[in-house]
């Protein structure tokens, strides 16, 4: 299923041992030359688990880099990516809108992995509560996606004040816990960078194409009437288009 799988694998970070449980994800970025994965994993001493966020680097030599300067530059641009997932990571966490951070690092690549020696970069996070948002869109009411709406748009708002957006979206990245009717963005992985203060960089509400392409909508976003008589019922609603998730590299 994967091209290398961290399944079963101990790590120690931090000072403490964190086994791989499952891998949830798997990324081969060609720019960069890395591949990237998203793990659940345990605390060996305290059984308590967490989000491991894995980057490492695979051989220069199987891209297309022209020369070293270029590999050079690919790995500068993946180590830039890599801080500011974790500086994200931390604003959306602190905010409740995303997994807490707890902690990152890098470390040099062991013989067993792909390319030894080179780099590989961790970033542990909480497991945030709720479900993956692509596996219960079907069970989710239509008051409940219009709360997930909202709060999707206030992420991306977010995310534009300080600089970044998705450059792909997908309901697999979120979390939503009914009980609290609370929304988490967990997989920073398609992470892109924008100035908030360009002439093309516009507010992101509940109508934006941002939040449209997530793709779990049943109908087109509008903004409730003022007027409406409370207790009328919602009209008949089309079945919701599907969805693909990026294909796994």
């Amino acid at each position: 299923m994967w091209d290398f799988s961290f399944t079963g694998r101990v790590f120690d970070i931090d000072g403490k041992k964190l086994k791989v449980l499952e891998q949830l994800t798997e990324f081969l970025d060609f720019e960069s030359g890395q591949r990237r994965v998203l793990t659940r994993v345990i605390n060996m001493e305290n059984n308590l688990q967490s989000l491991l966020k894995i980057r490492y680097q695979l051989d220069p030599e199987d891209f297309d880099f022209d020369d070293s300067a270029e590999a050079e530059l690919a790995e500068e641009l993946a180590e830039e990516h890599y801080c500011h997932e974790v500086q994200l990571t931390a604003l959306l966490g602190e905010r409740g809108l995303g997994p807490k951070y707890y902690h990152h690092e890098t470390q040099l690549q062991e013989e067993w992995m792909p390319f030894p020696d080179g780099y590989i970069d961790f970033l542990v996070m909480q497991i945030p509560p709720g479900e993956n948002v692509d596996e219960i869109q079907d069970e989710l009411t239509d008051r409940q996606l219009e709360s997930i709406r909202t709060q999707l748009a206030h992420i991306l708002e977010t995310m534009r004040k300080n600089g970044y957006k998705l450059v792909q979206q997908h309901a697999g990245y979120l979390n939503y816990e009914a009980q609290t009717n609370k929304l988490y963005l967990v997989d920073l992985d398609c992470l892109g960078f924008s100035d908030p203060k360009s002439s093309r960089s516009f507010p992101i509400d509940e109508e934006s194409p941002y939040v449209e392409a997530f793709n779990i909508w049943r109908t087109p976003y509008s903004k409730p009437e003022q007027d409406q008589k409370p207790g009328m019922p919602p009209p008949d609603q089309p079945p919701k288009k599907e969805n693909q998730r990026p294909p796994k590299t």
